[in-house]
């Protein structure tokens, strides 16, 4: 056989041509990546380079680097072909001679090495451009560093804030100055007049799209008389997101048009392109609190007209701060003045930012004020993302009102304004990412027509999670990493890891959960459409309902699994193995819980036991109210729930009362005294048994003598009952009539009695 495979190779060797890439272009590349490496070497060795300038290295290293990995698996087809044909050879003769497999094993083997060079010189490449790329990162973080710690002279010198304080006001109106002082020249006119139906164009349309804006606005008010409230708030955020952006267009239309008519100046036109950026934030600002304070339940409804007026103005406030920051280190650098004015401005603001977040901060203590001490502690064991972050803002706020006028204070002007900046824009994301987690568990309760009382169930739990997750990065930014390392931490953790002979990748991981909770979702709807659709309209008892129900959610999450798994190309066959072992040592440990499952499936598919039933097992009594895959709940006659394992309904005996039918049969036991006329007793019991009407005539009551008993003659009352359930309540009825009648014929009811000997009396005396 091994002789037929080496002629089989032999033959179809030729057939199988392999190149490796041009040696030129290739050593092209390589030298063109040496000098790249060495101009990079040089500018970290000297470290006087811009930021700018490391940044523009940085992506030139990193697209080298992103090529270089692509080729590290270059030709691995044809090694893995060529490694094939090389282990099927069968071993050579060692002893120098030219035998024909000694060569074809000499040339697979250089052919191989050969293949191998390219990818292995790709892979040396890659480390280079990895670690030089780690060295920009250092001393991009280093000077970062540097630049937040920088020591200045205190602002707080007295000295310093009558000259400071005029240069500020000066550098802050400088464009209007400027404006003013402005001689419109005829060319300046002559251009107005060229570019007037431009302006006017722009102008009608910045006029128009502010109007849509409000229109939007007002509709909300229509909207609301049409539909339910958890609707209202799924529709008000689209609405809302769209007069933002007609508002947002609106200025921009403006600026475009006050840019057309060339009228001003420098300083006026480089203030004019902060105008959007300034305007977003104003708008963002006003949106935030409609949006929280928009809905008529809630938390947040529970505050009073007053505070969320105050609410308002400290968004407004906020945003203030920051165009203030803003203009602190464009405005005033554009000015020239000296870096105390600069210090004094900043301090200023920041004191006035200490004000709007205490002000915040007392909000949130309201906020707080509005949960019951019981609630509080009922919110401690919630998982909701709304609920739990009012403490850890406050925590936050009260750091940064405190701590940033201190750094200021101290000369760490940057370091105090770049808390101040990242507190604002961390709260103003926070309060995102809480309005968008409570649109898309709005949308998810309006889709599968859930209550608001779910809104804590696990996938709205799930939701809120993976939007805190997507919002991690923008906080991460807003506190000063660099973008280009939020994309370094991505790509290496884009490239997954190993988890035995599997390679997980967060796109291998996320598409798997896309497919699982779409499949989950849908096996809920139908689930809901079974349940209240569907099954209601049939003959099928509520047993054999709850027991379909609960089929088709077993079937349906094992099969959005098996698609999850099938789907993202998951092959788990070496994990077979593990799962076994597993599962052998799982089963010792939870063969008590394997076997309630077991018999969970058996109850629900055979159907011995259904909900209503009245049974006894195990010493209890009582209605099954539920049946799940591990225990049946049993409600017992004092309205109390017993948890019974499903292996005992199973292995055990049961007695169903009611399976199938509610016809059963009461025994009553009845004792009289020695001495009296049985037949009497008995035709007494007759009648009062065949009185009843809730006792079926055919087949009729019957009255049996039992016997003598130590204290009284025996009798017991056998009659078939229409409605079991009833048993008790016509068991108390007749014993009332019957211990009315023996009094009224003057039988009697014995107790039990005994005699006293004692053996040895005179040991009493």
């Amino acid at each position: 056989m091994r002789v037929l495979l080496f002629f089989i190779c032999l033959t179809l060797a030729p057939h199988f041509g392999f190149s490796t890439p041009e040696a030129g272009q290739s050593e092209l590349v390589y030298k063109t990546w040496e000098n790249t490496v060495s101009r990079a070497e040089s500018v970290l060795i000297a470290g006087r380079a811009s930021e700018k300038s490391l940044e523009i290295l940085r992506d030139e290293i990193n697209n080298w680097r992103s090529s270089f990995n692509s080729k590290t698996g270059l030709n691995s087809d044809r090694i893995s072909l060529i490694q094939t044909q090389f282990n099927a050879l069968p071993s050579a003769p060692d002893d120098g001679s030219n035998d024909p497999l000694k060569i074809r094993r000499d040339d697979l083997k250089t052919l191989l090495n050969e293949l191998k060079v390219p990818g292995l010189r790709a892979n040396d490449a890659f480390i280079q451009a990895d670690t030089l790329i780690s060295e920009i990162d250092l001393l991009l973080r280093a000077r970062q560093t540097d630049a937040l710690l920088t020591n200045v002279e205190s602002p707080l010198r007295p000295s310093i804030w009558a000259q400071g304080a005029s240069q500020s006001f000066n550098a802050l109106f400088a464009p209007i100055n400027e404006f003013r002082l402005i001689e419109i020249s005829d060319a300046q006119k002559t251009n107005f007049r060229i570019q007037a139906v431009s302006i006017f164009a722009l102008v009608f349309g910045a006029l128009i799209s502010w109007v849509v804006g409000l229109k939007l606005t007002n509709s909300i008010g229509g909207i609301t008389k049409k539909t339910s409230e958890k609707r209202i708030r799924a529709v008000r955020f689209p609405i809302s997101i769209l007069e933002l952006i007609f508002k947002f267009v609106s200025i921009l239309l403006i600026v475009k048009a006050f840019h057309l008519s060339g009228v001003i100046g420098l300083k006026g036109s480089l203030f004019l392109d902060q105008i959007p950026y300034f305007s977003a934030l104003l708008l963002f600002a006003l949106w935030l609190p409609n949006q929280l304070f928009s809905s008529d339940v809630g938390l947040l409804s529970s505050l009073n007209l007053n505070n969320k007026l105050t609410a308002k103005s400290n968004f407004a406030g906020a945003a203030i701060i920051l165009i203030l920051f803003d203009l602190s280190g464009t405005g005033l650098a554009q000015a020239s003045i000296a870096q105390d004015t600069h210090s004094f401005a900043v301090l200023l603001i920041t004191l006035f930012a200490s004000i709007i977040l205490w002000r915040v901060c007392k909000s949130i203590s309201e906020i707080e004020n509005l949960f019951p001490e019981k609630q509080k502690e009922d919110e401690q064991r919630r998982i909701s993302l709304s609920r739990r972050l009012p403490n850890l803002i406050y925590r936050l706020l009260l750091t940064s009102l405190i701590l940033a006028p201190i750094l200021v204070s101290a000369g760490y002007v940057n370091a105090g304004l770049e808390l101040t900046k990242s507190t604002i824009l961390s709260l103003g994301l926070l309060l995102t990412v809480i309005i968008i987690q409570d649109y898309v568990v709005d949308l998810y309760l309006i889709v599968l027509g859930e209550e608001e009382d779910n809104r804590d169930q696990l996938i709205p739990i799930l939701l809120s999670f993976v939007l805190l997750l997507i919002s991690l990065p923008f906080f991460a930014v807003i506190w000063g990493v660099r973008q280009q390392e939020l994309l370094e931490i991505w790509s290496n953790f884009q490239s997954g890891f190993e988890l035995g002979t599997i390679r997980l990748s967060p796109g291998l991981i996320l598409s798997f959960l896309v497919i699982f909770t779409f499949g989950y979702m849908l096996t809920r709807f139908v689930q809901s459409a079974l349940q209240s659709t569907v099954l209601p309209r049939t003959t099928i008892d509520r047993g054999a309902q709850t027991a379909i129900i609960s089929g088709v959610g077993y079937v349906g999450i094992f099969l959005a699994a098996i698609i999850a798994f099938s789907t993202t190309g998951l092959d788990l066959s070496s994990l077979a193995i593990v799962a076994g072992a597993l599962s052998v040592g799982i089963g010792f440990g939870l063969q008590n819980i394997v076997s309630n499952f077991v018999s969970g499936i058996i109850l629900l598919i055979e159907r011995p036991v259904s909900v209503g039933d009245w049974i006894e097992v195990s010493g209890k009594m009582g209605y099954v109210r539920d049946i799940s895959v591990r225990s049946t709940r049993i409600e017992t006659f004092d309205r109390s729930d017993v948890i019974i394992p499903n292996a005992d309904l199973v292995s055990g005996v049961v007695t169903n009362y009611t399976r199938g039918n509610t016809v059963g049969r009461l025994i009553i036991p009845v004792g009289v005294a020695y001495g009296t006329d049985t037949k009497t007793v008995e035709t007494i019991l007759r009648e009062i048994a065949e009185a009843h009407p809730k006792i079926l005539k055919d087949p009729g009551p019957s009255v049996v003598f039992q016997g003598f008993g130590s204290d009284s003659l025996d009798f017991e009352i056998r009659a078939i009952l229409g409605d079991v359930n009833w048993m008790l309540s016509i068991k108390s009825e007749i014993n009332h009539q019957i211990a009315e009648r023996f009094a009224k014929e003057g039988i009697e009811i014995p107790f039990a009695q005994r005699d006293i000997w004692i053996k040895n009396p005179e040991s009493l005396r």
